[in-house]
């Protein structure tokens, strides 16, 4: 007996290890996908319905989650409904899965391939405004697949919005403000709009206790802003640091609105996302942000390349300003460079202050100021890596005999904070707060030479006064 129960206690195997197993149910995941058979390369407005080998490639534009209830362990648990967009024309395209749910997102340009083209009277295969569609099941079917290209286009395929016209005017177009106030009423409203901030990716429960996937954006124009949800696998679109703050731009064309709590614009069925769309109102709303930005940004990059200090210090021909010379000169010539030497008392030292505060280092991502008393910090939005330089406001007022500058207006550089504070970054944060004190009173009502530049560009400093470097007199 005691032999037949440890017999017993034994499982007994076919021979095959768990990964063979798996590699024979789920071939697709086992190696790359490789075509069976001629496919016909065609354009999305070339298709027509019916069974076909054809391949076409185009941005994704939309998209929605659809989940189902499995009957058995092979069957597809939902699909990816994907708005396909390429210059002319739309399709709708469903990806179906059972195990591995793809990773989709909004406007990186795929690959289709498939053996059918559908036609549908009604909108619940596809949207009213897209009736061509096509199914997809990698997973089960050879003879289908889609492939999402990353960086392999550099952006400049199928970046154009649907029927746009070189040196035209894109049909539709509106401010957000105008959007507003009525033009949502309109049949395809388009607004144009640059992205402020990235909100954290959540997952909530629904009433039916599934889950779901929600991202927030900040957007503006030059007329206002609002907040665009997303929602599902839509929701992965801007992660990880793909969509950023300041410089993306999104073309949304008949998007959907709520104006109860400021305004609030989602994605439905008809809304088509141009993700940087290559349009000339794009490029004027960056080079406006940039503007913009540049004037309320607490502590730009200093335009190295803008200025040699080697040359200032031993050129022929030595200019000293005053302030009120510098005014004058910079009203005179806006939009171009100078450099020479400033005579200054600095009235205020704000280190104690900053370095109790933990704002002693500072700079700026997703549209947030960011500061703390270490150089290298992570954005709780974006989570981007950011390395901070020593806030502009730790040298209060500085005075000479002409006029005055108020706190944060000189942009120094990295030697001129080395020679102002007499250590570097490292150092500096060693010291305890004696030392910070000591340190503090020593620089107050010091008069020092302030070898400066002015960089006419205000996209790059935002009309502050450029320190190269510090000298006592």
């Amino acid at each position: 007996m005691g032999a037949s129960s440890a017999l017993g206690a034994v499982v007994v195997g076919d021979g095959f290890i768990g990964g063979e197993i798996w590699k024979i149910q789920d071939p697709k995941h086992a190696e790359s996908w490789h075509p069976s058979m001629e496919y016909t390369s065609c354009e999305i407005s070339d298709l027509v319905p019916g069974p076909q080998a054809v391949t076409f490639m185009g941005r994704v534009a939309n998209m929605f989650d659809v989940q189902q209830t499995p009957k058995s362990p092979r069957a597809a648990k939902g699909c990816c409904k994907l708005c396909v967009k390429d210059r002319d024309n739309t399709i709708t395209v469903r990806v179906w899965y059972a195990t591995c749910k793809p990773n989709l997102r909004l406007g990186p340009l795929v690959s289709i391939w498939t053996c059918h083209i559908s036609h549908s009277e009604s909108g619940t295969l596809s949207s009213p405004q897209t009736p061509l569609f096509t199914s997809l099941f990698p997973e089960r079917d050879r003879n289908c697949s889609i492939m999402i290209h990353e960086n392999s286009d550099n952006a400049q395929m199928y970046t154009s919005p649907l029927g746009y016209q070189v040196g035209e005017q894109l049909d539709g177009l509106m401010t957000l403000r105008s959007f507003i106030e009525g033009g949502h009423e309109l049949a395809k409203p388009k607004i144009l709009v640059m992205v402020k901030s990235i909100g954290d990716k959540k997952t909530i429960t629904r009433k039916d206790n599934t889950t779901c996937e929600t991202a927030s954006l900040k957007v503006y124009d030059d007329t206002g802003e609002a907040t665009v949800g997303l929602w599902g696998s839509a929701a992965s679109s801007p992660f990880p640091a793909r969509w950023t703050p300041d410089a993306t731009t999104l073309l949304l064309t008949a998007p959907g609105s709520k104006s109860r709590r400021g305004t609030y614009l989602s994605l439905n069925s008809t809304t088509i996302v141009d993700v940087d769309p290559s349009i000339p109102d794009a490029e004027w709303l960056r080079k406006w942000s940039t503007r913009q930005k540049s004037r309320d940004a607490i502590n730009p990059a200093f335009p190295e390349d803008s200025f040699n200090l080697k040359a200032i210090l031993h050129g022929r021909i030595r200019c000293f300003y005053t302030l009120a010379d510098l005014d004058e000169c910079a009203r005179a010539a806006p939009l171009d460079n100078f450099h020479g030497f400033l005579s200054l008392i600095i009235m205020e030292m704000k280190l104690v202050h900053c370095w109790k505060a933990q704002m002693l280092l500072s700079g700026e991502c997703c549209s947030e100021p960011i500061y703390a008393n270490q150089q290298t910090v992570q954005c709780k939005k974006c989570q981007r890596t950011l390395q901070l330089r020593l806030n502009p406001k730790i040298v209060g007022y500085a005075i000479d005999e002409t006029g005055v500058i108020s706190s944060g207006k000189l942009l120094l550089s990295d030697q001129a904070w080395h020679e102002l504070l007499g250590r570097d970054v490292e150092s500096l944060l060693r010291l305890d707060s004696d030392q910070m004190e000591l340190l503090s009173d020593r620089i107050t009502f010091c008069r020092l030479t302030f070898i400066f530049g002015w960089n006419g560009c205000i996209n790059e400093v935002g009309g502050r006064i450029c320190v190269l470097g510090v000298r006592s007199c």
